[in-house]
């Protein structure tokens, strides 16, 4: 790949490495404005981030999604650009690995760069809820810069190396994180309740989920009941649902959290099943003012925790 500078009780999930977006949550989004050296992108409903590409002379809107390996298009879109079709791909779901099919999308431009011949697995629209996504292999190049209380998203170029990382503001604090097997960035110094944690954040989850090492080790008291966790490839898996009573980040105490606890593929295909680990999703990344993910130099930073925190309200 080139590049170049230029129901209550459902949660409906697709899969868990090429993403774990809740699906039939997007909302029409704004188009980018650009900044110098940053973009700002716009929040849509609830916990999603979205913002606008271009697929050749073509626009559309794309879900940035942390937990997604490859970027992603929606069937009826590449049907109507024509797009040529890829190899077969392997889509590690929320249960396990599943083949799909791809296509070649010649030219997408994104964050002021090009990249030439993206090789993209192929998703019916109603499990994307969007255009398409944009994954770690393109997010990696950047640093994202979320503003959970403006809902914007800055994006600059980020390269290995070359400049000390350091927060945007004093308040922020730095979480030490290294590289999972997809790009990820795994975070080393999460702590449930006086556990430490190996977790992944997933800008494309609406929930948080830990796994079954997690469950096990805290002892959490679970609810009777349970919830479907659904999967773009048609998997199931149920969900426990569960609170812990407490959860930090960096030094930062979020307090009582509610959880849900599944055997998600995703754990193990990062090698994280046999320890406790837990995948943040917007629940939790919303519990914070600012959200810094810089993936060239495997750093992330966490603003103040909100006094008082509501889902977003719809915009467009």
């Amino acid at each position: 790949m080139g590049e170049r500078d230029a129901g209550p009780a459902t949660i409906h999930r697709r899969s868990a490495i090429a993403g774990l977006a809740t699906a039939g949550l997007f909302a029409p989004t704004a188009r980018a404005q650009t900044e110098p050296g940053a973009e700002a992108l716009t929040v849509n409903i609830l916990t999603r981030m979205a913002a606008e590409v271009r697929l050749g002379s073509r626009r559309a809107v794309f879900v940035l999604d942390t937990g997604a390996e490859r970027s992603a298009i929606a069937a009826d879109l590449a049907q109507s650009l024509r797009l040529s079709p890829g190899p077969p791909l392997i889509v590690h779901g929320v249960t396990a690995a599943h083949g799909v099919s791809s296509v070649v999308i010649p030219r997408l431009t994104f964050g002021g760069r090009r990249f030439d011949e993206v090789v993209a697995p192929v998703f019916q629209r109603g499990d994307l809820a969007a255009d398409g996504l944009i994954g770690l292999d393109i997010l990696s190049r950047f640093r994202l810069e979320l503003d959970l209380v403006r809902r914007t998203v800055r994006i600059h170029g980020s390269t290995p190396g070359l400049v000390t990382f350091v927060p945007s503001t004093r308040l922020e604090i730095r979480v030490g994180a290294r590289a999972g097997r997809f790009g990820q960035l795994i975070l080393l110094n999460v702590v449930i309740d006086g556990r430490p944690v190996e977790a992944f954040v997933d800008s494309g989850a609406q929930y948080s989920i830990g796994n079954p090492a997690l469950l096990s080790a805290l002892g959490v008291a679970v609810a009777a009941g349970s919830i479907d966790v659904f999967g773009v490839t048609g998997q199931t898996l149920r969900a426990r649902l569960g609170r812990v009573r407490d959860l930090s980040i960096g030094g930062r105490e979020l307090g009582a959290t509610p959880l849900l606890f599944a055997d998600l593929h995703a754990f193990g295909a990062l090698g994280l099943s046999d320890r406790p680990a837990i995948l943040l999703g917007a629940d939790v990344l919303y519990r914070f003012q600012r959200v810094t993910l810089d993936y060239g130099r495997q750093r992330v930073a966490f603003g103040p925790v909100r006094p008082a925190f509501a889902p977003p309200p719809a915009v467009g």
